[in-house]
């Protein structure tokens, strides 16, 4: 009884390997050797002719030379053809036999004509492995499909199984072919006879029903969920590559399908793909509400996963802008916001490193008991305001900063306060001073930010100090005869953009100059008549706003001959670079005026003239230009908005903050670098703070 026992032990084992061999053969590299089919078994199968079919399988002779005459065909010599081959073995050129025609086109009587003539057919592939099987399940024809099941079923089981999981080069099988293209009938009916199909991989790793859910093919996605075929499925069935489960798409995709997975396997949520991120980091990233609150519910443990980069749901959230996912982590766990990544950020400091302010001005107004989070420190030390300044965002910067719960000097475990940081950032060059650097640190400036330590000479020395050779190096500088340095390189850069900005602003000023100029002599409304006592007199002289205008144009002519004047004299390159400085900052001012004193005499100048017959057009020809001073100085007025907050006061002209005020803009402004990078410069930033 052992040695029998032993043999069919061998034999079932034998038999199994003989399987994997067939389906290792179905998808080897080499095509397989065909027979040219015969062109009316073509013609009959691609037409559905029923009767050319008969005729040819009637005929007495199904020999291979009765059908082809006289044409020979050169085969490998291990490549044996019987003599008596049936008429039904032929190809087209790539490899599609006639039954994979009639399984395409959905011809079924021809189809149990053909199997009933050459069972065999069935497991033969085409020159892409493809079966009759697959052919069928592509065409989403159901009734061939179950009529291939009843014809293998009268196979032995282990080739009836063979030929069922057949698998083409793809590795695709055909429950594979019936999710591609969403066909629903022929997926019940191949997982009602063998559900282990379900868990079969392509060669890219998906299982049926992952790829019918990324393909958008639901309704199959549906019939694999609830076939009755199976009680507990593999892993496999939904695997997908990269470690992703089928749940991992289906939250981005549909609700519907996410709860039948759900209900399925309840633990799959915690399943983590490769990168370490579970199904509910793929919500936070796409930002449904509604799924990561069903996710929530389902397991609320979940929102204290964390993926390979230390991000949990809510970072993820956080650094995508998805507020209602924010918000629901933060309703089903109150205590998410305690969450920290691997640099200890919380999810506030994720939201600003990312520049979402929205999320954080939306959370912190529906929660304000979470304000205590924008003074935490990651573990370098840093606070929200320290990434902020960093990233050089000027708006969360005033966001912050209007915040009088928000300490400006957090010094972080460099010993930096935000205000060193904001430092950092500027070089050595010329500037202009309306930069978001410049704003930054401004606006620092003005609500008492101090410096972390009062002497830092490696980072706040001008650039050309940090470069300047030392010891060996400045040996080897002087041995070097003919070379550039690279402080002389950056020195020359400097001179260049200086010269250019030069010439490009003149441009400017001289425009304006010449069309003030020209304004001033064709006044709006025109000069009273010679025959006048007042002749040679402006009409609207005695008219307000005509005054106005007159000021204004005078204001930005000479403004703009000034600042011609400055430029031309900064244009020169035997100038040195302080003087050429100074004059580009006042230059800049000159022209600054100027602009807005054009921008005003034009809105004026058309108030003047039309506000007595037409009172609203007048008003809104007059607003309009004076938009472009609101533009020009909006990051000044967002500073004085912050300082204004920041102090509790209003920002207004005469009062105490805004005379402070002006003390720091004429230090900004009219300071050579040289002298902004010095440490007297910082003492005068911060006197000018009391």
């Amino acid at each position: 009884m052992a040695k029998e026992n032993s043999s069919s032990e061998e034999s079932s084992s034998s038999e199994i390997a003989q399987i994997d061999f067939d389906l290792e053969v179905l998808r080897s590299e080499d095509p397989p050797i065909h027979i040219a089919m015969n062109p009316k078994l073509l013609e009959a199968a691609r037409s559905g002719d029923k009767t050319i079919l008969d005729e040819l399988l009637q005929q007495k002779d199904f020999s291979f030379g009765a059908l082809m005459g006289e044409i020979k065909i050169t085969v490998p010599e291990d490549a044996i053809i019987q003599q008596d081959t049936n008429c039904l073995l032929g190809a087209t050129s790539e490899g599609n036999t006639a039954l994979h025609i009639v399984a395409s086109r959905g011809y079924l009587e021809l189809a149990k004509e053909i199997c009933n003539k050459d069972r065999s057919l069935l497991a033969a592939p085409n020159m892409r492995h493809d079966t009759p099987l697959h052919c069928a399940a592509r065409a989403g024809n159901d009734k061939m499909v179950s009529l291939f099941i009843e014809l293998i079923h009268q196979m032995d089981s282990i080739e009836a199984r063979r030929v069922l999981r057949a698998t083409n080069k793809n590795k695709d099988n055909a429950l594979h072919e019936a999710a591609k293209y969403d066909h629903m009938y022929v997926a019940e009916v191949l997982m009602k006879e063998d559900a282990d199909l379900a868990s079969m991989l392509d060669n890219a790793g998906m299982s049926p029903l992952y790829l019918a859910i990324v393909i958008g093919s639901l309704n199959v996605a549906k019939a694999l969920l609830r076939s009755s075929s199976w009680v507990k499925a593999s892993p496999t069935y939904y695997a997908g590559p990269n470690g992703e489960t089928a749940l991992h798409q289906a939250v981005c995709i549909s609700q519907e399908i996410t709860k039948e997975i759900l209900q399925r396997e309840p633990d799959i949520t915690k399943v983590a793909d490769l990168g370490g991120g579970i199904p509910l980091h793929f919500v936070a990233y796409n930002g449904d509400r509604d799924t990561a609150k069903l996710l929530l519910e389902h397991d609320p443990s979940t929102a204290n996963v964390s993926n390979a980069n230390g991000f949990c749901p809510i970072h993820v959230a956080a650094r995508s802008g998805k507020i209602g996912v924010v918000d629901q982590i933060l309703q089903q766990c109150p205590d998410a916001d305690e969450l920290l990544d691997k640099e200890g950020k919380n999810f506030l400091h994720a939201a600003f490193q990312c520049r979402k302010l929205n999320v954080v001005k939306k959370i912190i107004s529906k929660r304000p008991n979470l304000r205590k989070l924008l003074n935490d420190q990651d573990h370098e030390g840093n606070t929200p305001l320290h990434t902020a300044v960093k990233n050089s965002d000027q708006s969360s910067v005033h966001f912050l900063l209007r915040d009088k719960g928000v300490s400006p000097n957090i010094i972080n475990h460099d010993g930096f306060t935000p205000l060193d940081l904001a430092m950092q950032k500027m070089d050595g060059g010329m500037q202009f001073r309306l930069n978001t650097t410049w704003c930054i640190l401004g606006c620092l400036a003005f609500t008492k930010g101090l410096f972390g330590s009062p002497v830092k000479r490696v980072v706040f020395s001008s650039d050309e100090d940090k470069m300047k050779p030392s010891g060996d190096d400045k040996v080897k500088e002087n041995s070097s005869s003919g070379e550039k340095t690279e402080t002389k390189v950056r020195q020359d850069e400097e001179l260049q953009k200086e010269l250019d900005v030069s010439k490009n602003l003149v441009i400017a000023t001289v425009l304006i100059a010449t069309v003030t100029f020209t304004a001033r002599l064709t006044v709006p409304g025109g000069y009273i008549a010679d025959d006048h006592p007042d002749r040679g007199t402006a009409v609207l002289s005695k008219e307000n706003a005509f005054k106005v205008f007159l000021v204004s144009d005078a204001l930005a002519f000479v403004c703009s001959i000034s600042a011609t004047c400055w430029l031309l004299f900064a244009g020169t390159s035997t100038v040195d670079k302080y003087t050429r400085r100074r004059a580009l900052s006042f230059a800049s001012l000159c022209l600054w005026v100027a602009f807005n004193g054009m921008s005003t005499a034009f809105a004026t100048g058309i108030y003047a003239t039309v506000a007595h017959s037409c009172k609203r057009i007048s008003f809104l020809s007059c607003i309009t230009p004076l938009c472009a001073f609101a533009l020009s100085t909006d990051n000044v007025f967002n500073v004085m908005k912050t300082v204004g907050i920041r102090q509790g006061t209003d920002i207004g002209f005469g009062q105490p903050p805004y005379t402070r005020m002006l003390k720091k803009l004429f230090v900004l402004n009219c300071c050579p670098s040289e002298l902004q990078e010095s440490c007297i410069y910082r003492s005068l930033l911060l006197l000018s703070a009391y």
